[in-house]
């Protein structure tokens, strides 16, 4: 994956350039799984044990910003964040959106409202940063006649396309896949 260069002197001092990116979706899609998968356990996570069982089953849920490192070409490193999916830590989400190059929005399109999140999410990114690249990663097995369907929905609902791909984020070459695909949007825009 490509990117700008890391470091740039000025007089005596090293000015750093650090890629950030940002994975956001709703709780139990799978982020902190997707970091995991990409770092190894060299990762940091903000798990804890879920107290709210009747919104999801889910064991434990992530209520910071989960941390991992991609070393990248070159030396450079990609640092990636997950958010949490709770509506009550949307504070957490627009501090790492302010801080971001670009942001990896997660669903799982075979959910009825999934079209609707999708669409919540993205204008979120939007409203932190209108030209932010933006890409959405559905997460859960589905047809291609489904995507399609999801896909022009959203389209319509958003006035505008946003690039979509499947991924495993529990397989380690799916999500380098996954951030190949997404950084041509860094370079493009």
């Amino acid at each position: 994956m490509a990117g700008p260069g890391s470091v740039t002197r000025v007089g005596e001092n090293p000015i750093v350039c650090i890629l950030r990116i940002v994975l956001l979706g709703p709780m139990g899609i799978g982020k902190t799984t997707a970091i995991r998968s990409l770092c190894g356990d060299l990762m940091v996570d903000c798990d804890v044990p879920n107290m709210d069982p009747s919104s999801s089953a889910k064991k434990n849920t992530t209520v910071g910003a989960d941390f991992g490192v991609v070393e990248l070409d070159g030396g450079e490193q990609l640092h990636i964040y997950g958010s949490p999916g709770q509506d009550r830590f949307d504070f957490v989400r627009g501090w790492l959106l302010s801080m971001s190059i670009g942001v990896i929005v997660m669903v799982d399109a075979n959910q009825p409202d999934s079209v609707q999140i999708a669409a919540q999410y993205i204008r979120t990114v939007l409203s932190v940063a209108e030209t932010m690249p933006c890409m959405l990663l559905l997460a859960r097995p589905i047809s291609a006649e489904a995507t399609d369907r999801f896909s022009s929905a959203l389209t319509k609902m958003l006035g505008m396309p946003v690039p979509a791909i499947t991924a495993d984020v529990r397989e380690k070459s799916q999500m380098l896949d996954a951030l190949d695909i997404f950084s041509s949007l860094l370079v493009t825009t």
